[in-house]
């Protein structure tokens, strides 16, 4: 087993115990298959978050890097293109949002997008402890290229 795949072996193990932990915690988090929200309507981001300016360049570096975080701690629930179809997704009461929808993410401001993969939301972890805020904005800046 190559050791991107144990990671994200170990990531999928780690969300699963955290699903189960909400699911005592938040019975209302999970559901039956098929009986999917349309939308994300839950998101209570502040005004300061959503002023805040990406400091960090959209360049290919900054993509390339943005993309194996994605893959690493993001694709089990939103999928490997970001459409919310990860393999975690189905067992989801609130299903993961589709990032390539392009009207929803172009009104969405970069800090916006940091404060939510930040803060989380459950079932959404929350991410401020695990990435340093530097590869949250390389995440912004991958996320906003699967919208496009």
């Amino acid at each position: 087993m190559r050791s991107k795949d144990l990671v994200r072996l170990l990531w999928g193990i780690a969300i699963i115990g955290t699903l189960m932990f909400i699911g005592r915690e938040h019975p209302s988090a999970f559901r039956a298959p098929g009986a999917r929200f349309a939308e994300q309507d839950r998101w209570n981001v502040p005004e300061s978050a959503k002023r805040m300016k990406n400091p960090i360049r959209a360049t290919g570096a900054s993509i390339r890097k943005g993309k194996s975080l994605f893959a690493e701690y993001c694709a089990m629930c939103h999928g490997d293109r970001g459409k919310g179809d990860g393999p975690m997704a189905e067992a989801l009461q609130t299903k993961p949002g589709d990032l390539t929808d392009r009207a929803r993410m172009n009104v969405q401001s970069d800090g916006e997008l940091f404060w939510k993969i930040a803060k989380g939301n459950p079932p959404m972890p929350d991410f401020e402890k695990t990435l340093r805020p530097e590869e949250i904005w390389h995440l912004v800046n991958y996320i906003r290229t699967l919208a496009r």
